[in-house]
């Protein structure tokens, strides 16, 4: 398998830290497109997936998949241990349910930010706007209020243990950092669920 990646992209991150917490990153070639330089345009990826978009997953039989979601659904039956997406038709509908939320939620949210605020952004979003940086900040500081009273309830994002929901929050952990903002910081419950987070392969470096 190969996997098109765009390192500290958030949803290519989402990827790769799936495989991290498999313990099978090693186990996948990958390549890393510069999204800001615009590689991910190029003829040479645009045969690969025609949206131009990251990451994507190309089987040994060249089928290839697209979307971060749809991506680790096939990695978590491919490689089924550790369980991240669920054992029990509920217990796999409670941690979509998370999932959604914080990718709907806050990683849009911080993806606004990120595009219409950020300078290098601009290479990615041509008409850049201001008010709509400040509505995604303001709506990024109340959905991060959100997700520390939910983890004020439980120990993880989707109940008692680590799943596929943590490593999308991580990830929006990581992501606010590039608009210099720590979205735990303040937020006591976040904080706590954020240490962790230290513990787990995803967030060791390479």
């Amino acid at each position: 398998m190969k996997l098109y990646s765009a390192k500290g992209a958030p949803n290519p991150d989402r990827v790769t830290f799936f495989l991290k917490e498999k313990g099978k990153l090693d186990q996948v070639e990958i390549e890393e497109l510069a999204i800001l330089e615009g590689q991910h345009r190029l003829p040479e990826y645009k045969a690969v997936n025609e949206l131009s978009r990251v990451p994507a997953l190309q089987l040994d039989d060249g089928t290839v998949l697209c979307e971060s979601r749809a991506i680790c659904t096939y990695l978590e039956s491919v490689f089924p241990e550790p369980n991240l997406m669920g054992e029990t038709p509920l217990e796999r509908a409670q941690i979509e349910m998370w999932d959604r939320r914080v990718e709907l939620m806050l990683m849009m949210s911080i993806a606004g930010w990120f595009r219409h605020g950020h300078p290098k952004a601009s290479a990615l979003e041509k008409r850049q706007s201001s008010e709509w940086s400040e509505i995604s900040e303001e709506a990024t500081k109340k959905t991060a209020d959100y997700f520390d009273g939910v983890l004020a309830k439980t120990e993880y994002v989707a109940g008692t243990r680590f799943t596929n929901a943590d490593i999308t929050l991580f990830i929006c952990m990581n992501f606010g950092l590039y608009m210099r903002y720590k979205i735990w910081d303040g937020r006591p419950n976040l904080t706590r669920w954020f240490e962790l987070m230290q513990e787990h392969p995803m967030a060791q470096r390479d």
